[in-house]
């Protein structure tokens, strides 16, 4: 009998709370009434794009902040079939002429795009519009359209070829410079490289927008109008945003290469460089040039030569580098090189990754207990090296005594002294912000800290200002 009871009492119970559990499972129907919507942002501001080349997409949230349901019955572009743009509500392709209903408190994306091209510098409006119960709503639209000519997939040989300078150019891809060829950039030059990768073979997945040159590259900027290459996404986002294109890339065949008022900004690899120098110029020969936010290095330069070479692989004078992943620049494998009143800051704030200013070593690891070794010939002279760690300089060198390992009144952060005459170990450098590209500020330990040599000194810095005979440490003339 008590067994009994216990059971019916069991099943009422259960019984009960299965009812109620129902109730509360059971959602309340909401029934949309009128309300105003609100927007992630009051315009949608494209900014400024190549007009030849497809766009990036902009993204806007559509929020209902009511505790009720809000029926958009319309949305539409202003211009109708005639408008620049086009649109995705909430993965329906626009316009939207079905009632859309927005929860409560929820929301609702729309992708925008620009399909219309121009040849000439364009602004494009247009106003997206979004009708409910309450009104209407609108959006405005608005881009700023860069005309530019481009250059896919390009490569070109046995000729001299100069790229125009009235326009951007676009970079969608590889532009290749064949043994027998010379590319010439004048002063003035834009280029802006893409973000594609390789679809396949070895270098699957890395980025391929680049520049290739197995011939020679003759680049003539100059102090008033520099050569500029950067990535190709303009938006104040991106100013700084390293890894967005290959960047420099100078095959074993390439020789008599000249840099002058370059800036090369947001590469993986800023500049690199395979195999020997060159017999009567120096392979590469930089002047004046600011490499920075490079992903991965600013310089990789390479030797890997059983015997030096009568000419530099790099010559490199007046140049700055700066805001680099792993190391302004990396030497290995031997080689010779010449750095004369350059700079290279490592500035990164994560100081667990990353290596340091300059990397040098002298050969190559073929296995785990053998190495090849090759000669090193190097010399810095008035160069500056600092870096956030705790040595600028780091170099591997396995071969014994080099044919020469040089700083010559050079200024660097470093716990042990560096081999050579009149360096200086300062605290601090006294520069001023990365955003002004380092400039010397009064009382800077490098003011007046160089050694005058007729042979190396230039006679300007890297913004064309006279250098005296107590020349500064650096790329910079300290001027009152």
């Amino acid at each position: 009998m008590l067994r009994a009871e216990w059971a019916h009492s069991a099943f009422l119970r259960l019984t009960l709370i299965g009812l109620l559990g129902g109730l509360a499972c059971r959602r309340e129907v909401l029934t949309p009434k009128p309300g105003l919507l609100r927007f992630s942002r009051d315009t949608v501001v494209f900014d400024s794009l190549f007009s030849t080349v497809l766009s990036p997409t902009q993204r806007l949230w559509v929020y209902n902040p009511h505790r009720y349901p809000v029926q958009v019955t319309r949305v539409f572009l202003a211009k109708g079939a005639q408008s620049p743009y086009s649109f995705v509500w909430d993965g329906q392709v626009g316009p939207l002429e079905t009632p859309y209903v927005l929860g409560a408190g929820d929301s609702a994306q729309v992708f925008l795009a620009l399909r219309d091209t121009s040849f000439v510098d364009a602004v494009r409006e247009d106003v997206l519009v979004i009708q409910t119960e309450a009104g209407t709503q609108e959006v405005p639209l608005r881009a700023t359209l860069i005309a530019a000519y481009v250059y896919r997939d390009f490569a070109f040989d046995s000729v001299v070829l100069s790229l125009p300078t009235d326009k951007p150019i676009v970079v969608d891809g590889y532009l290749y410079v064949g043994p027998a060829a010379v590319l010439r950039l004048l002063p003035g030059t834009r280029l802006y490289f893409s973000a594609r990768r390789w679809p396949s073979g070895p270098l699957q997945g890395e980025l391929m927008s680049g520049l290739y040159v197995a011939g020679r590259l003759e680049a003539l900027g100059t102090p008033a109008q520099p050569i500029r290459c950067q990535g190709w996404r303009l938006e104040p986002y991106y100013a700084s945003a390293p890894g967005q294109w290959q960047g420099f890339w100078f095959f074993p065949s390439s020789s008599h290469n000249r840099l002058l008022y370059v800036e090369i900004a947001q590469a993986s690899i800023g500049i690199r460089v395979d195999s020997a120098g060159g017999v009567a110029a120096p392979k590469l020969y930089l002047e004046g040039c600011l490499i920075r936010d490079a992903a991965n290095y600013g310089l990789v330069v390479q030797g890997f030569s059983p015997a030096l070479p009568s000419q530099p692989i790099l010559h490199a004078v007046n140049t700055l580098v700066y805001r680099c992943g792993q190391a302004c620049a990396a030497f290995v494998g031997g080689g010779t090189y010449r750095l004369v009143h350059c700079a290279f800051l490592y500035d990164q704030g994560d100081l667990r990754r990353g290596v340091t200013a300059l990397v040098l070593t002298d050969f190559l690891r073929l296995s785990e207990s053998q190495i090849q070794l090759y000669p090193l010939d190097f010399w810095a002279f008035n160069t500056l090296l600092w870096t956030a760690k705790e040595d600028a300089v780091v170099a591997d060198l396995r071969g014994g005594p080099p044919l020469q390992y040089v700083f010559d009144h050079c200024a660097a952060r470093q716990r042990d002294p560096l081999p050579g005459a009149g360096n200086l170990y300062p605290s601090l450098p006294g520069l001023g912000a990365a955003q002004d590209a380092y400039p010397l500020i009064e009382g800077s330990p490098l003011i007046n800290a160089g050694r005058y040599d007729p042979t190396w000194s230039p006679p300007v810095d890297r913004l064309g200002r006279t250098r005296d005979n107590q020349p500064d440490i650096g790329v910079y003339e300290y001027v009152r």
